[in-house]
């Protein structure tokens, strides 16, 4: 005989949880915007919004009319472009969005918390990872991947496990002084996403009103907790993808990651973070 919950009742028929949260990639973007005003972000390619778009008309077919809806961004022109788009598109197919404290009347709340990762250049990062020329400091030179990726990891392995501090000091040793600098000081992976789970953190919390909060932000979240939810099968979304949290007897667990419905959904991302680095409780 199947179990019944005991928070199970004729009035709530469905046992969902009080709390969702939509976790987005942004769309393909043309990364030539940092952070700007939300009325001057239009950051993302014509490719990039249409992922955006289709992946909301999705959403919009999840949200319950009970849900209270926000939408909070990074302050980065093509998250908050993304979440322009996702906006438009919700209240296109009649959703209300919660408007009380967002920028420009528009809802979107921003966070620098959600931010990408800062002291950091993709033209700098990425040959560590390829090989391949690099222009820095007024030099040109080479960076050979065998002696900086030995293990031959992929961008988000590498930025999560910290490559950086794998490179031999003979390795650094043939690389320009001012070069290793400045790679040494972008952001650690730990760092990037201890800040972008302390909202998180604090939602889980939330417990007086069906809620429901839409976060536009970038791959250093997305992949962490899709490496989670697939049980490290998985390392990110595509651009435009989003994953569906939801509160389930006082955890915040994964039940969708871009298109995958099937998955690890009773790791509690929060706690699945904290052991991962031996920290106490994020947000606490």
């Amino acid at each position: 005989m199947e179990k019944i919950d005991k928070n199970f009742s004729s009035e709530n028929p469905e046992k969902e949880p009080s709390l969702r949260v939509d976790i987005f990639r942004h769309g393909k973007a043309k990364y030539e915007q940092g952070a700007v005003p939300i009325e001057q972000a239009e950051d993302l390619t014509e490719e990039g919004i249409e992922e955006v778009r289709v992946s909301a008309e999705a959403l919009a077919d999840l949200i319950r009319p009970d849900e209270e809806v926000e939408i909070w961004s990074s302050p980065m022109g093509r998250t908050l472009h993304a979440a322009k788009v996702i906006t438009e598109t919700l209240e296109q197919k009649g959703i209300r969005l919660r408007k009380k404290g967002g920028a420009q009347d528009t809802g979107i709340k921003v966070f620098e918390q959600l931010s990408e990762v800062r002291n950091f250049s993709w033209n700098l990062f990425y040959p560590l990872i390829t090989g391949g020329e690099v222009a820095s400091g007024g030099k040109k030179f080479f960076v050979d991947k065998n002696l900086t990726n030995p293990n031959n990891l992929g961008y988000p392995e590498y930025f999560a496990e910290d490559g950086i501090k794998d490179i031999t000091p003979q390795a650094k040793a043939q690389l320009p002084e001012d070069y290793v600098r400045e790679i040494e000081g972008f952001e650690k992976f730990i760092d990037v996403t201890k800040r972008i789970m302390k909202p998180l953190s604090r939602l889980k919390k939330l417990d007086d009103k069906s809620y429901r909060v839409i976060i536009v932000t970038h791959d250093a979240l997305t992949g962490f907790i899709a490496n989670v939810f697939s049980g490290g099968e998985k390392s990110g979304l595509h651009p435009g993808e989003f994953i569906n949290l939801e509160r389930k007897k006082g955890r915040l667990v994964a039940t969708r990651v871009g298109e995958a419905e099937e998955g690890n959904t009773d790791i509690d991302v929060i706690d699945a973070f904290n052991r991962r680095h031996h920290l106490p409780s994020v947000g606490e």
